[in-house]
């Protein structure tokens, strides 16, 4: 039976009402009022009063007053996300079958036209997020891809951000952010024209704000809180789980670390490390906030902590146990998983090539992160010739007068004596 040595304090919350009335009445008014009215919530929120397109010279110049290491980071991240997700566009080629004599179906996939993607810049600017939206759209060849994000406290589009584009040859960048941004993309205000997806995680009002919009415009998924659920055996490094709880932890106070142990003792040196990082973090304050809040720490066997990882489906499953490969493939729904010690989960945020906008709170049980096949529409295609139409429409004139639905009928039988 599985033994809690920590239990998390609440579960994730829903989106409040509070949060839902305010989106609905930002996304309503830019509805009745357009761009005005995204000026003024630009204004008001985020305290914003400039040029909201980013011009090719500020990007330029961003990227130019970035060190070479930092460049030379951001260019491996786009190259290894890039091979990965190019990979993945093999999965679609199109094809043609023979269902039965003279009836062909087919199918092709077909980009999305013109797509958003959102960079947070609230905490801490996001690049990476950038990185992680642009390159799957590129490699399934959208024609437009417009990125934005909102302002930082200086004023103005993180430079960091700014130069990312740069780099990825994103010609078009809004420095717009939060419910105002998401609502001027979906529907098209002002100088910016509707996109048909929007892709990228944000805070709960970003997230609300695309649920209303989902069916205006598509969605990657709704985001919510980043989690963690580490299944580590005694084979495991203390001092390194401590690292992999305070690297998820630091990135909200809402964050929620889980480590699933079957061995008592490394659970315990594990705590004791996760105190000793507490004393030295910049983010300590965060850290701690989000571990005694949603930390959970318990000792279980291994086919235990492989059930709560099924029912969790957790956005990141990091397995730091022997034969972690053996492992994987009793665990059914996760975002992503790590393999291994030496498989820390900010490999995949940053560099590793996997992508790191992934479902939550248990949405991976029915959904995936972002991938290439995220902009791809599947397209079907029906070819009968007449020996096909004579041969169908008998039985498929029955089934139309079965659902009484006559001229559907009609339509089949008129060709039925083609041949």
């Amino acid at each position: 039976m599985m033994q809690f040595l920590k239990k998390a304090c609440s579960s994730q919350k829903s989106i409040s009402d509070y949060v839902n009335t305010t989106v609905s009445l930002i996304v309503n008014r830019i509805r009745e009022e357009g761009w005005k009215a995204v000026e003024e919530y630009a204004l008001a929120i985020d305290s914003y009063k400039g040029a909201f397109r980013v011009s090719q010279n500020e990007m330029d110049e961003a990227l130019q007053q970035l060190s070479l290491t930092t460049v030379k980071a951001l260019k491996r991240a786009i190259c290894n996300v890039r091979t990965f997700h190019q990979r993945q566009k093999k999965m679609f080629e199109p094809f043609f079958c023979s269902i039965e004599e003279g009836v062909t179906a087919g199918l092709r996939f077909l980009p999305v036209e013109r797509t958003a993607v959102y960079v947070p810049a609230g905490r801490y600017p996001l690049p990476s997020t950038a990185i992680m939206g642009v390159v799957p759209a590129q490699e399934a060849g959208v024609s437009e891809i417009v990125l934005l994000s909102p302002p930082t406290k200086e004023g103005k589009i993180a430079s960091v951000i700014a130069a990312t584009a740069s780099l990825l040859g994103v010609s078009e960048v809004w420095t717009l952010g939060g419910a105002h941004g998401i609502a001027a993309m979906a529907m098209g205000a002002g100088p910016i024209r509707k996109v048909d997806m929007i892709v990228g995680p944000g805070n709960a009002y970003v997230t609300e704000a695309k649920r209303i919009l989902f069916g205006e415009v598509g969605i990657d998924g709704l985001a919510g809180p980043s989690e963690v659920l580490i299944i580590a055996d005694d084979s495991a490094n203390p001092a390194w789980l401590a690292a992999d709880i305070a690297a998820q932890s630091e990135h909200d106070p809402m964050a929620a670390s889980t480590l699933l142990c079957t061995d008592e003792k490394i659970a315990a040196q594990t705590s004791n490390e996760l105190s000793i990082l507490l004393e030295t973090l910049e983010t300590a304050e965060t850290i701690r906030r989000a571990w005694e809040v949603n930390g959970t720490l318990a000792i279980c066997s291994l086919e235990e902590a492989i059930n709560e990882s099924n029912v969790r489906a957790p956005e990141h499953l990091q397995l730091c146990v022997r034969a972690p490969e053996k492992v994987l493939d009793k665990c059914m729904a996760y975002g992503a998983a790590f393999i291994g010690s030496t498989t820390p989960v900010p490999f995949g945020d940053y560099i590793g090539g996997t992508n790191h906008t992934l479902p939550t709170n248990r949405r991976a049980r029915f959904a995936g992160g972002l991938w290439t096949g995220t902009f791809l529409r599947p397209l079907t295609s029906l070819c009968i010739d007449s020996k096909g139409a004579a041969s169908l429409a008998e039985d498929g004139i029955n089934l139309a007068q079965m659902e009484g639905l006559k001229a559907h009928s009609l339509a089949m039988a008129l060709r039925r004596n083609l041949s």
